[in-house]
């Protein structure tokens, strides 16, 4: 009976902090969601206190059964709000997670083995919040290092997806893929935007100046290229945030294999910390004379590279944990940050994306107030030919 009453008390525990925790981080959300929510919160809570007494002041305990039997209660909004994906999603990942070797139910010769579906709820948890280890493995019933356990597992599990998940179009992709953004405003050739962001880390032991950008914060840089749809077609993450997004460009393998991937007819676009190449379209440097035509070629270039940016904030909404990562290792930060970046892609694949998860990304224009000068003669004459007699 005495482990029955922690249990019944860890759950309204938790239901309250629900409660809680969504009036901090659902301020998108109307007022009547929210009142609606609260107040099925607080009947939960009645309904528990009143068939079992609760013992004030009892010390904390694991939560059992919350996957067993508090998760399939949740309504469909509230899996997805906490979660980050909706059920259907979330069911097309299990199955294909289900299928690898690697992560078979932890716990070989224990009564209760941690299935692949605990796993994975408990990394979404991780990913899409802020709470910390330990308040993750309470909720799931686990102690707090299987919790971390099982976090870096699916988190390798995802990586290892990354190859199918995130991948440049292939030829008649591209092709469609310029149709799609010409259709915004009769811009040609554009297969995708490219930009930067900063994840904020915890100071590394070692060479933490080094992390720290011109915001005055520890961070890793987030380089990626994402098609109209905000569907990430590169990522390239681990340079520290004091490293220019220009040079971050350079020292990644799309310098090298943009080109060819964009071949004679196909550009991205890119802010104006970027280099002008025939491949990366940047805007005019405004310096007060620009021509008409020059201002309108800036502006279709940027109403078309925002998509880059709508891209960062989508990532950052649905998945928190990317506005701080506490964890002691680069690499562990690394891995998370790219996971999250699979775990986008797969959702937009499913079609699994509302306008809630976007929230304004503060950082992304971090780099953008200096602009480059490293501008080529095939860059500028496409630049120039693009404004003059196309737009």
């Amino acid at each position: 009976m005495a482990e029955s009453d922690n249990n019944i008390a860890s759950f309204i525990s938790l239901a309250l902090q629900d409660l809680i925790d969504e009036d901090i981080d659902d301020e998108m959300v109307s007022r009547k969601r929210s009142r609606k929510r609260a107040t099925n919160t607080t009947f939960l809570a009645a309904t528990l206190i009143g068939t079992q007494a609760i013992l004030v002041g009892e010390k904390k305990s694991r939560v059992r059964g919350y996957v067993e039997e508090v998760v399939p209660a949740y309504t469909d909004e509230d899996f997805r709000r906490i979660f980050r994906m909706n059920r259907t999603t979330f069911s097309f990942l299990l199955e294909h997670l289900e299928t690898l070797p690697e992560l078979q139910p932890l716990g070989h010769g224990r009564r209760d083995p941690i299935s692949i579906q605990k796993q994975l709820l408990i990394t979404l948890w991780y990913v899409g919040g802020t709470d910390p280890q330990r308040k993750i493995a309470d909720r799931f019933g686990v102690s707090e290092s299987t919790a971390v356990v099982c976090r870096d597992k699916i988190i390798s599990a995802l990586i290892g997806m990354r190859q199918n998940i995130i991948r440049w179009p292939n030829a008649q992709e591209l092709q469609t893929e310029e149709q799609l953004f010409q259709r915004r405003n009769g811009f040609p050739g554009i297969v995708g935007a490219i930009d930067g962001t900063h994840i904020q880390i915890k100071a590394p032991r070692d060479h933490p100046q080094s992390y720290v950008n011109r915001k005055h914060y520890h961070s890793l840089q987030l380089q990626c290229v994402c098609r109209h749809n905000m569907l990430f077609s590169h990522v390239f993450t681990g340079y520290p945030g004091s490293v220019h997004d220009s040079r971050v460009l350079q020292l990644s393998d799309l310098w090298e294999s943009c080109p060819d991937k964009c071949g004679r007819n196909y550009h991205i676009l890119g802010d104006g910390g970027y280099p002008l190449r025939k491949w990366l379209l940047t805007p005019y440097r405004d310096n007060g004379h620009l021509t008409p035509k020059q201002k309108k070629y800036n502006n279709y270039h940027s109403s078309n590279r925002v998509v880059i940016e709508r891209a960062f904030a989508l990532l950052k909404g649905r998945f928190r944990r990317l506005h701080y990562l506490d964890t002691a290792s680069i690499s562990t930060a690394v891995n998370i940050i790219v996971a999250c970046c699979v775990l986008h892609n797969f959702c937009i694949l499913e079609y699994d994306v509302l306008e809630e998860n976007i929230e304004q990304d503060l950082e992304g224009d971090v780099e953008n107030a200096n602009v480059h000068y490293d501008q080529n003669r095939d860059g500028i004459d496409k630049r120039n030919v693009i404004a003059r007699n196309v737009l």
